[in-house]
C-alpha cells in the first residue's frame, strides 16, 4: 500500500469510526434500535473478500509465469480491460471496508464505553470488524495482484 492509498484508508477508517460512535449514542439518546448489522454482512463482506482474490488471481498468475519467461512461447496476456476492472473492484473494496471495519470498531467502542453490552449485539458488531478488515485485506491484495510485471529487456 503506498502512501496516497494509506491515507486514504485511515481517513475512511477514521469517517466510519465517528459514524459508527455518532450512530450508536444517537440512536441511544433517541431511544431507537441499536444500529447492529444483520448477520449477513460479514458473510458478504468474506465472500466479496474471496471473490477479489478469485479475480485478480489470473493477473497475478501470469505475472508469475512472466518472471520466469526465459525463451520459447511468452504467456498469455490477460485482457487488460479485465485487468482495470478487477483493479477498480480492489480499490472500492479496500475503501468499502476500510469505512465498514471503522463503523463496526465505533459500535464497539461504543458498546464497551457506554453500554452494559449485550453479547448478541457485541457479537454481531464483533464479526461484522472481522468480515471489514478481510474485505480491506482481500482488495490490497487484489491490488498488489494487478501490479504491472516487470518490464523485460528482450522487449
Amino acid at each position: 500500500m503506498n502512501g496516497s492509498m494509506g491515507k486514504v484508508v485511515s481517513v475512511f477508517s477514521v469517517v466510519g469510526l465517528v459514524l459508527g460512535l455518532a450512530a450508536a449514542q444517537l440512536s441511544a439518546g433517541f431511544g431507537y434500535v441499536f444500529p447492529a448489522s444483520p448477520t449477513s454482512l460479514p458473510i458478504s463482506l468474506l465472500a466479496l473478500a474471496l471473490a477479489n482474490y478469485l479475480f485478480s488471481y489470473p493477473i497475478y498468475r501470469y505475472r508469475k509465469r512472466l518472471g520466469g519467461y526465459k525463451e520459447g512461447i511468452r504467456p498469455e496476456r490477460p485482457n487488460p480491460f479485465y485487468a482495470v476492472r478487477v483493479l477498480i473492484l480492489a480499490r472500492a473494496s479496500v475503501l468499502a471496508g476500510a469505512l465498514f471495519a471503522g463503523w463496526h470498531a465505533g459500535l464497539i467502542i461504543w458498546l464497551l464505553s457506554f453500554s452494559v453490552a449485550p453479547e448478541n449485539l457485541m457479537l454481531s458488531s464483533s464479526f461484522g470488524l472481522v468480515g471489514a478488515v478481510a474485505l480491506t485485506v482481500g482488495g490490497l491484495v487484489s491490488q498488489w495482484n494487478c501490479k504491472t510485471p516487470p518490464s523485460s529487456d528482450s522487449d
